[in-house]
């Protein structure tokens, strides 16, 4: 099958550089149209020539078969790949996700006065947030609109709608 497809793409390329070949030599006279028209009929033979091979060898079947057999087999060795693909560009968007999500916190927060030490958040498989947790410098009630810790919780709890046993805050130095 792979022999038959090398030669008529060698037999096409011939074709073509015989076809240019003749349309340099070919003189401005009425012959012009008919040796087109004949050159237009060894051409639609020579594309054709491969289908009519196979129909001729009454191996249809096993042709396509052998064919369906070949992608099949290059599908499974690039699954593997795909497999590692997806899972990079899962964990890359996880991780951007995240990275948005702690520099949105911060920024809100630091609006309101609080200066962020550190933020952990923990994802499940669905993006949904499972933990946050908030470690925040010790709360300056002169400087800051929030004044407690329980408040800080509160605000990320309007903010992002997270139940109240997800995010954890600690108050430190």
């Amino acid at each position: 099958m792979v022999d038959i497809f090398k030669n008529w793409v060698s037999i096409m390329l011939c074709m073509g550089i015989f076809v240019t070949f003749v349309q340099l030599i070919i003189p401005k006279t009425n012959l012009k149209k008919y040796i087109y028209s004949l050159i237009g009929i060894v051409t639609i033979l020579t594309v054709v020539a491969p289908v009519i091979d196979i129909m001729k060898n009454k191996d249809v079947e096993e042709s396509v078969a052998q064919v369906i057999a070949n992608i099949s087999y290059d599908e499974g060795e690039n699954t593997q790949d795909l497999y590692q693909y997806e899972n990079a560009n899962k964990e890359a968007l996880k991780e951007g996700f995240i990275q948005g999500m702690k520099n949105d916190i911060i920024s809100k927060l630091e609006n309101k006065g609080i200066d962020v030490n550190e933020i952990e958040i923990f994802l499940t498989e669905q993006y949904n947030v499972e933990k946050l947790e908030v470690k925040i410098k010790k709360i300056d009630n002169s400087k800051a609109s929030i004044n407690s810790v329980n408040d800080v919780v509160k605000y990320i709890n309007e903010e992002y709608m997270l139940d109240f046993s997800k995010i954890t805050v600690i108050e430190g130095d």
